[in-house]
């Protein structure tokens, strides 16, 4: 989701925020973080995303949305879960959107997705996998393939978990999600 939102054009994303009533859905004095991967309190009233959004980004149809600090912050209505940051103001100098804690090359890609056997165990993850969410900790976590680690080593502080034909990097230390591979 993230990715195909940092595709948008400027004209795209001025007429998105537009369609979002940033003043309507606007709270104050909120006792969490608006990050990706925070559950928000129950008691906060959510707006539906309205329709003329999904002709421009369809994949916040499933959502709501409320503003905490001038950031527009996507919310799974199931969960209650922050799962994508859309902010109300172009970025200001300094500012930046938040973006995925690891970010690996297509050769690097190519080298985790052929070191995973098509015949990995699957874990059963029921959550939305969204860069930020926890993985609980009933999950197990697998360190990546020496071969792996001597070509990208970056991701010695990184585990993963492959679910739904996918291989989630998870940061251990959190167990928050750092990236997201389709297999």
């Amino acid at each position: 989701m993230r990715q195909a939102r940092a595709k948008l054009s400027v004209e795209q994303r001025t007429r998105i925020r537009s369609a979002l009533h940033v003043d309507r859905a606007r709270i104050t004095n909120v006792q969490f973080a608006p990050r990706v991967g925070t559950r928000i309190p129950r008691n906060v009233r959510l707006l539906a995303v309205p329709a003329t959004v999904f002709a421009i980004f369809p994949y916040y149809r499933e959502y709501r949305y409320v503003v905490v600090d001038d950031m527009i912050c996507i919310v799974d209505p199931n969960t209650y879960e922050i799962v994508d940051i859309f902010d109300e103001v172009p970025y200001a100098p300094g500012l930046r959107p938040e973006v995925a804690q690891l970010s690996l090359t297509d050769h690097e890609r190519a080298i985790v997705l052929d070191s995973i056997t098509p015949d990995f165990p699957e874990a059963r993850l029921r959550l939305r996998l969204a860069l930020g969410a926890e993985v609980p900790v009933d999950i197990e976590l697998y360190e990546f393939p020496p071969i792996v680690l001597d070509n990208v080593p970056t991701l010695r502080s990184y585990r993963f978990v492959v679910t739904q034909d996918q291989v989630v990097f998870v940061d251990p230390n959190d167990r928050s999600i750092a990236l997201v591979l389709d297999r």
